[in-house]
């Protein structure tokens, strides 16, 4: 809040000392702004692209890299895209501090088609993000001192992805007389980012995600690395700033408990790795009756550190979603989401896989064959026999 504080009182004395070049001014220190604001000794641009776009995930801390199950595995682990059966589609609001708002729309699918590996119909998510980092309020005084008001957008951030995932590996591996199943998927994101700062100057860049994860499906263990936000940086004012690259690894462990109830803990370590800046990420989601879910999750070795929690209502093909952030007045931000499945939209014969229960389905009965039609035996009429003389006379 300070930090803030100090950056509005420079603004406000340079802009009233020299208006003339005061945008060219307000661009500048907002630039700089970011990564102090970040608390980290490098610099990186666009500081939207580190936000957690997920209240599942933002529930559970943030870790979430080992576990990218379901549309929103696009902003974590575009490998999770792998293990998308249903057509999916989600819209998510965030509120962050002071009138700062972020949208985010995505919509995915299994293909109809084998992936490149011949394994699994791979997935397929297009996304959007919408960033407003809100007003920028300053009072400049002319030369006969007459004091102003000027209100313009501080920053505004558009972000437009397409994401890829498939299995590219299911086998039965030999660990010490244990066979393990094994199942590994890749994938690939590619962004376009266009972002303006106060409503004057405009730039635009292209970065890539990529993404491995590894599943045992029969013990609920599961491992995942992702980099996010590689690419040549964005330019404002002929000068490039890189992007908040971010190179992530963590693991996850899945099982049922009692009932229908089932138990979900991840864990995840996050490197900023322009900005040299750490964090340290865990969290678990624990599911009742098929229905809610409840999340808590804690972030450390960063300035948004702290507890989150989070809630999820799940009803048939609906799921609403809500997550919170505990960190202070400045990071204390939240989310809310809607979701829904397309279960009458099916892509040719999908095997589904459990969110949470390991136990396999029942194999559906076969049907019953029905008995062949039989037509009613005709009774043959009796044959007539010749007559013989020799019965009469046995009868008599």
């Amino acid at each position: 809040m300070k930090l803030l504080k100090a950056i509005k009182t420079n603004l406000q004395r340079l802009l009233r000392q020299r208006p003339a070049p005061a945008a060219f001014a307000v661009a500048a220190l907002l630039l700089a702004a970011a990564p102090a604001y970040a608390g980290g000794p490098g610099s990186a641009g666009v500081q939207v692209l580190k936000t957690d776009m997920s209240p599942r995930a933002f529930g559970m801390g943030g870790a979430f890299v080992a576990v990218s199950d379901d549309i929103y595995s696009s902003n974590y682990n575009p490998a999770g895209l792998g293990q998308l059966y249903l057509p999916e589609a989600s819209a998510m609001y965030l509120s962050g501090f002071d009138d700062s708002k972020l949208q985010f729309l995505a919509f995915g699918m299994p293909l109809p088609i084998q992936g490149l590996a011949g394994l699994d119909k791979p997935g397929l998510a297009v996304s959007a993000i919408f960033s407003d980092s809100g007003r920028f309020l300053y009072s400049p005084i002319d030369s006969a001192g007459n004091v102003g008001a000027v209100s313009m957008d501080a920053e505004s951030t558009r972000v437009l992805a397409l994401s890829y995932g498939e299995k590219v590996y299911s086998d039965e591996v030999n660990l010490e007389g244990y066979k393990a199943k094994i199942e590994q998927y890749l994938g690939l994101t590619v962004k376009y980012i266009d972002s303006e700062l106060l409503e004057t100057y405009s730039a635009s860049a292209v970065a890539f995600d990529g993404g491995w994860l590894m599943r045992e499906p029969n013990l609920g263990l599961s491992l995942g690395a992702s980099l996010s936000n590689f690419g040549p940086g964005i330019t404002y004012f002929r000068e490039s700033t890189p992007l908040p690259s971010i190179l992530r690894i963590g693991a996850a462990y899945q099982r049922p408990t009692v009932m229908a109830q089932s138990l979900l803990i991840s864990a995840e370590y996050d490197a900023y790795l322009n900005e040299g800046l750490k964090s340290l990420r865990a969290g678990i989601e624990y599911h009742f009756q098929e229905i809610f879910n409840l999340r808590l999750g804690y972030k450390g070795l960063e300035d948004n550190k702290g507890p989150t929690f989070g809630l999820g209502v799940h009803y048939e093909n609906f799921s609403l979603d809500f997550g919170m952030s505990m960190g202070g007045e400045v990071f204390n931000t939240s989310q809310v989401s809607f979701a829904y499945k397309f279960t009458g939209w099916r892509t040719g014969e999908i095997k589904r896989q459990p969110r949470y229960s390991t136990k396999e389905e029942p194999a559906p009965r076969p049907a019953r064959a029905k008995p062949a039609s039989r037509e009613p035996s005709r009774q043959t009429k009796p044959e007539k026999k010749p007559r013989n003389d020799a019965d009469f006379f046995w009868i008599y």
